[in-house]
């Protein structure tokens, strides 16, 4: 009798046209502003003059050709008889809706979009981020002017060789590292090409690399390799996933934050998304100003309102509220179900998909070969990162 891993693997050949195909219309990619670090600096010398003004962004052309093949994935898997080419042809068109909004640089547009993906910060979520940000930032994480450790600031190089040597220490030697100007993210991972990608001019002490580390690879790329050993269908980011992927990601990078407390930049995404539903570009700085510095409180509104041409407008790219939320999400979760850790690293999947991941058998089926951010995991990332 074939397993359920077995049948899902009958959908890899789509699932890997899937993964090529939406690699080629990176959400991010479509929405990232051409020229960030000329727009920063405008931006920060005209607040320093008390003259500031919603930047207006521009960005790369589209290439709709590229839409074609996800398309076509979307129109043959919907002729399959069997669950899992159905579920890739359901992504493919929910993919397809947010890529033209997104391409569309339409605020009302992306704004719908990005909301129905990932929703909006109820008030519970916004006071327990208000209640973060009042905190003695001492004793909590810090952005970039706050050191937390006794190290200086370590910049993208020194952090991309660190990188490369937990990389090669857990045999990952197909992934690389690029230094990338102009990025919105300090760090990100792309599974299409299999690369951590680190913003040029990022500053990091010791213990905030320590923590990227766990977050990007231990569990972002740690998951990903665990789906496709599985099934590709399994290494999809299906639709609502994010709450999980990030939320996840900030629980265990918990679990090496050495008694530093929640990065105050979680709590800070949630302030933005509020204001920036609401008002425009320096209205979500304002917003952010009693609690950072300019320079932050700028690149924190520059992920909210990306996508945006005109920033004045209310809206943008919601979505960064989920990191504080769903790290909540998911401490209550694991709380309550511990046991559910290795079985949320399986796959790439959301939480609400954990009964059909018990169901598939995934875990039996990967058995030792199951990466996790355990604590040995920890012990030789701060030994490659503290040296």
């Amino acid at each position: 009798m074939k397993s359920e891993i077995d049948r899902m693997r009958r959908a890899d050949s789509a699932a890997t046209r899937y993964k090529s195909a939406t690699a080629g219309l990176s959400l991010l990619g479509v929405v990232l502003p051409e020229d960030l670090e000329g727009h920063r600096e405008r931006f920060l010398g005209d607040a320093g003059r008390g003259v500031a003004a919603d930047p207006r962004f521009t960005y790369r052309e589209v290439d709709d050709t590229r839409v074609r093949a996800l398309r076509e994935i979307h129109e043959e898997a919907a002729t399959r008889d069997d669950p899992w080419h159905r579920l890739i042809a359901d992504e493919a068109a929910r993919y397809l809706d947010r890529y033209h909004a997104c391409a569309s640089h339409d605020g009302a547009r992306l704004t719908e979009a990005t909301v129905s993906e990932n929703g909006t910060p109820d008030a519970a979520l916004l006071a327990d981020a208000l209640a973060l940000l009042g905190k003695d930032p001492e004793r909590q994480g810090g952005g970039p002017e706050e050191d937390r450790d006794d190290g200086a600031g370590l910049s993208a190089d020194v952090a991309a060789t660190a990188i490369s040597d937990v990389l090669a220490a857990e045999g990952l030697t197909d992934w690389t590292v690029r230094v990338k100007p102009g990025a919105a993210a300090r760090m990100s991972v792309s599974t299409g090409d299999r690369s951590v990608r680190i913003r040029a001019d990022v500053e990091l002490s010791r213990d905030e690399l320590v923590q990227l580390i766990v977050h990007e690879i231990g569990t972002h790329v740690f998951r990903w390799v665990n789906a496709v050993r599985g099934a590709h269908v399994l290494g999809l980011q299906l639709s609502g996933h994010t709450a999980t992927e990030e939320g996840f990601a900030v629980w265990n990078e918990q679990r090496a934050a050495d008694g530093n407390g929640l990065d105050r930049r979680f709590a800070l995404r949630v302030v933005a998304v509020d204001a920036a539903l609401r008002g425009s570009f320096t209205d979500v700085v304002d917003a952010l100003a009693p609690y950072t510095s300019p320079g932050t409180a700028f690149d924190v509104a520059v992920r909210v309102k990306r996508g945006l041409v005109d920033t004045s407008q209310p809206g943008g790219f919601i979505k960064d509220h989920v990191y504080l939320g769903g790290y909540r999400m998911l401490d209550a979760h694991l709380t309550a179900h511990p046991g559910d850790h290795d079985l949320l690293m399986s796959s790439k999947w959301p939480l609400h998909h954990l009964d059909l991941l018990r169901e598939a058998q995934v875990l039996e089926h990967l058995g030792d070969a199951l990466r996790r951010p355990d604590e040995a995991f920890m012990d030789r990332v701060r030994t490659i990162v503290r040296g």
